[in-house]
C-alpha cells in the first residue's frame, strides 16, 4: 500500500476547501468541553488558544486574498459578514441564558448583562476574578470580537506600506504583548484572571495566526513548511511539546511566555496537518462527522455548558454515561442553533463576499 506524499502547502492553500481545519475546530471545542465536564487533567484552555490562532490565520488570509485581488479591503463588507456570522447566534444565546437564569432565580450580577451585550465579558471576568456565571465562557468571544473590530483597519494601514512592514509589525506586536503580560504577572502582581481574559494580554495568540497567514505567502516559508511535515509523526512531536508547555512547566511560565509558545506550536501544527491530511494518522480530521462537529463548533462552544448541565442531571447513570449524555445534548443544541439561526444568516452573508469564489477559497467558517 503506497503512502500518499505530503501536499505542497501552496497547492493546499489554493484549494476551495482547506483540509483539516474544521477537524481542528472539533478537537478544540471538545478539549474545552472535556475540561468543563470535570476532566481537570485536560488543558481546556488549549482549545481556546487553538480557536484564537485559527481565527487570526483565516481572517488574515482572507484579507490578504482580497488585497491581492483588489488592492483594497472593503471594511463595510467585512463587518457585514462578521455581523451576520456571529451576532445572531450569540445574542439568541444571551437572551436564552438570561431568561433561564431568571427563571431559576439566579439573576446575573450587576454589570454582567451590559458586558455581555457589548462583547466585553472578557474584561468583566478580568476585573471580577473570573466569577462562575452561565456565560463566563463568553470571555473568549469578547477577545475575538475585539480582534475583528480592530484588526482590519490595522491591517489596511500596514499592508499599504508593504508586506515586510506588515510582517515586522505583527511580530513586534506579539513580542510586545508577551512582554506586557509577563510584566503584569511577574512584576506587577496582576492576578491570573486579568492576564487570562484581557485582549491586551491575549492578542499574541490571534497575532500568531495573523503572522502565519503572512508568512505562508513568503518564498522562504516553503522550505520551513516542508521541513516540519516531512514525516507523518512530526505533528505528534508538536502536540507533545504543546502539552508539555501547557502542563509540564511552572505557572509563572504559563502566564508569561507560555501562552505565546503554545500559540507558536499550534501554528506549526496547522502547517503540518494542512500538508499531511491524507496520511492515515491525520485523515480522520477530514472525516465527515469530525468536519460536521467543526462546522458547529461555534454553537457547541456557546451551549456546551447547558449540555454538560443536562448530563449532570442524569444522576441515575454512571459518570461516563452522564458525560456522554451531556455531549449528545450539546450537539443537539448546537445543531438546532446552527440550522435554525446561523444557516439563514449565513445565506445572507454570501451577498457580502468580497470577491468571486474562483478568486478566493471560501475558508471554513471564517
Amino acid at each position: 500500500m503506497n503512502t500518499p506524499p505530503p501536499h505542497d502547502l501552496g497547492r493546499v492553500l489554493s484549494q476551495r476547501h482547506l483540509p483539516a481545519l474544521d477537524g481542528m475546530r472539533a478537537v478544540a471545542v471538545f478539549t474545552v468541553i472535556a475540561y468543563h465536564a470535570g476532566l481537570d487533567a485536560v488543558p481546556g484552555d488549549l482549545g481556546v488558544s487553538a480557536f484564537f490562532v485559527l481565527s487570526g490565520f483565516l481572517i488574515t488570509w482572507l484579507l490578504l486574498k482580497e488585497w491581492r485581488t483588489d488592492e483594497s479591503v472593503s471594511l463595510r463588507r467585512f463587518y457585514a459578514r462578521r455581523t451576520l456570522r456571529i451576532f445572531p447566534a450569540y445574542y439568541v444565546f444571551l437572551a436564552l441564558s438570561f431568561a433561564v437564569d431568571r427563571l431559576r432565580d439566579d439573576p446575573w450580577p450587576d454589570g454582567l448583562a451590559a458586558a455581555a451585550v457589548a462583547y466585553v465579558v472578557n474584561y468583566y471576568n478580568a476585573f471580577h476574578g473570573h466569577p462562575t456565571t452561565s456565560i463566563a465562557h463568553a470571555w473568549s468571544l469578547g477577545v475575538e470580537e475585539q480582534f475583528y473590530l480592530l484588526w482590519p483597519t490595522v491591517f489596511l494601514l500596514l499592508v499599504r506600506r508593504g508586506r515586510r512592514v506588515l510582517l515586522g509589525t505583527v511580530a513586534g506586536l506579539i513580542a510586545a504583548v508577551l512582554l506586557w503580560r509577563s510584566f503584569l504577572f511577574l512584576v506587577g502582581d496582576v492576578g491570573t484572571a486579568y492576564v487570562y481574559n484581557a485582549f491586551d494580554t491575549r492578542f499574541d495568540n490571534l497575532g500568531m495566526g495573523c503572522l502565519l497567514a503572512i508568512c505562508v505567502e513568503r518564498p522562504w516559508f516553503a522550505a520551513v513548511a516542508r521541513a516540519v511535515a516531512r514525516n507523518a509523526w512530526l505533528p505528534l512531536v508538536t502536540l507533545g511539546l504543546l502539552v508539555w508547555s501547557r502542563v509540564g512547566v511552572s505557572t509563572a511560565y504559563h502566564y508569561s511566555l507560555g501562552f505565546t509558545v503554545d500559540a507558536l506550536l499550534i501554528a506549526i501544527f496547522i502547517v503540518q496537518v494542512l500538508q499531511l491530511h491524507r496520511r492515515a494518522l491525520w485523515s480522520w480530521l477530514e472525516h465527515p462527522v469530525v468536519r460536521y462537529l467543526g462546522v458547529i463548533s461555534y454553537p457547541l462552544y456557546l451551549y456546551h455548558i447547558w449540555g454538560i448541565g443536562f448530563g449532570h442531571q442524569m444522576g441515575f447513570l454512571p459518570p461516563a454515561f452522564q458525560a456522554l449524555a451531556g455531549v449528545l445534548a450539546s450537539v443537539l443544541l448546537a445543531s438546532g442553533s446552527y440550522f435554525l439561526i446561523e444557516r439563514p444568516f449565513l445565506a445572507l452573508k454570501r451577498r457580502f463576499e468580497a470577491v468571486a469564489p474562483s478568486a478566493v477559497p471560501p475558508l471554513q467558517r471564517a
